[in-house]
Order: C-alpha cells, then sequence, then structure tokens
C-alpha cells in the first residue's frame, strides 16, 4: 500500500471515530433530557398530590321545644297479700282504672296539658306514665314529675322506678346550619395549623364528609318535637335526676376535610 492511500485510509477511520463518538454524545444527551423531564414530571406530580386531612367539629346545646317524661312504677311486693289468712299467696297485681286516673289527674293538675297512664305488660301490675310538656322549664318538669309520684306513692300500691326524659326541637335544619358553620370554620383553623407547621399553604378544598349526632344516645336523628317516631325508645333517653339541670337538645357535627397543600 502506497502512503498516500494509507494515510487516507487512516483519515477515514479518524472521520468514522469522530462521528460515532459524536452520535453517541448525542443519544447520550437526549437520555439525559429525557430523565430530566421526567424527574421534572415526577417532582410536579408529588406536588399537585401533596394533601392534609382534618377534623372540625361544632357543636350546640339548644333549648328544648318539647320534653317528654316516662315515669315507671312497679307494684309493692305486698300489693294483693290477704293479711287475715297467713296461708295466702299474693294475687298477680293488676293496674286498676282509678290508678290511672289518679296519674293523669294529678299531670294536670301540675299544668301538663297532654298526659297518659297505662299498664306495662312486662310485669304484671306494673305502670308507665307518660307526659308531655310544651316549651319545658326545669320547674315545670320537676312539678309534674313530684305530683305524679306522690299520687301514686300514697296508695301504698306502688314504687317509684325512676324516669326517662327525651327532648326535642322543632326546626332541626337552623340547628344543622350554626353547627356545620362551625365544625367548617374548625377544619380550616386546623388545617392552616397543619400546614404552617409544615412550611405549606392550604390548597384547595379537595373533598368533604360529614356526621351528625344527637342526643345522649348518639342517634343520626334528630328529635323531632310532635314526631312520635323520635320518642320511640325514650328509656334510651335522659335519666331525669336532677330538676336544675335544663332542657336542652345536643347536637355534635363533624366534618372531615381533605386539602391540598401549596
Amino acid at each position: 500500500m502506497s502512503q498516500h492511500r494509507f494515510f487516507s485510509a487512516f483519515l477515514s477511520l479518524v472521520a468514522i471515530g469522530a462521528s460515532t463518538a459524536a452520535l453517541a454524545g448525542t443519544a447520550q444527551t437526549s437520555r439525559a433530557a429525557e430523565v430530566n423531564s421526567s424527574f421534572q414530571v415526577a417532582q410536579l406530580s408529588a406536588s399537585e398530590n401533596r394533601s392534609l386531612f382534618v377534623t372540625g367539629t361544632g357543636q350546640a346545646e339548644i333549648p328544648a321545644d318539647q320534653a317528654v317524661l316516662v315515669l315507671s312504677f312497679y307494684p309493692n311486693s305486698y300489693y294483693g297479700i290477704d293479711a287475715s289468712d297467713p296461708n295466702a299467696t299474693p294475687a298477680q297485681p293488676q293496674v286498676k282504672p282509678s290508678d290511672i286516673s289518679a296519674a293523669v289527674d294529678a299531670a294536670k293538675g301540675a299544668g301538663v296539658s297532654n298526659a297518659n297512664a297505662y299498664p306495662d305488660f312486662t310485669t304484671p301490675g306494673a305502670m308507665r306514665v307518660r307526659l308531655v310538656i310544651n316549651q319545658p322549664s326545669p320547674a315545670q318538669i320537676d312539678r309534674a314529675v313530684t305530683a305524679v309520684n306522690t299520687a301514686l306513692l300514697k296508695t301504698n300500691r306502688y314504687t317509684s322506678s325512676g324516669v326517662a326524659v327525651g327532648y326535642g326541637i322543632r326546626d332541626c335544619n337552623a340547628a344543622e346550619a350554626t353547627v356545620r358553620q362551625a365544625a367548617m370554620a374548625d377544619a380550616n383553623r386546623r388545617a392552616t395549623a397543619l400546614a404552617d407547621v409544615s412550611g405549606s399553604q392550604v390548597g384547595e378544598l379537595v373533598s368533604l364528609s360529614e356526621s351528625i349526632t344527637w342526643g345522649p344516645s348518639y342517634t343520626g336523628n334528630c328529635p323531632v318535637a310532635d314526631a312520635p317516631s323520635s320518642y320511640a325508645d325514650i328509656s334510651a333517653g335522659y335519666p331525669y335526676y336532677d330538676p336544675s339541670v335544663p332542657p336542652l337538645v345536643r347536637v355534635v357535627y363533624s366534618l372531615s376535610v381533605t386539602y391540598g397543600l401549596r
């Protein structure tokens, strides 16, 4: 091979090597750009998906528009025994019409407009007295309970086994709106505090869900005044002990909120 041909071949190899290196460099640059772009997208996605979750609570005690009381009475153990016969066995006690009249008359004498008494068939001789008092006050409730207890206990055939009371309101929507606003304000306050401690800012609202409970048994139904179904299980209501406690309907509203983070 002549020197001229050898030199030409050498130049060709150099050119091919440079071209290959350039292509390799271009491919590496392209791959680096793709990786960097993917990383930026991942960063953006992670930023967009950041969120915080809080639960705000609002609660209120609303003056009751109605009180429904159930007084329970059981027969004394000596009811129906013939004291003149030492071998006599107690007769099965019965609620007499006069007992019912005595309870109702006593309630009406205490200012209760809606009162009724009836046998409690779960126990022979037991009786229940149901009182409905509109716009109740502690003094009015105590006066009615005392009057009925006195009228039946003086017969010496009954003993009181306690009083249960349920309270109702007429405007459930207004009560819910009040505690809902309070729960939302509480959620906003909690979200801001969490975002501040993390060095972030509260973003847009993402989701909401609610839970509302009423009364001492924490049911989801508002105890509506004048609705018998609201007091279907009055025994699950407030035990009546202290006449100084005002008649109130308690409602608790929980609001679960998710916010984005900036």
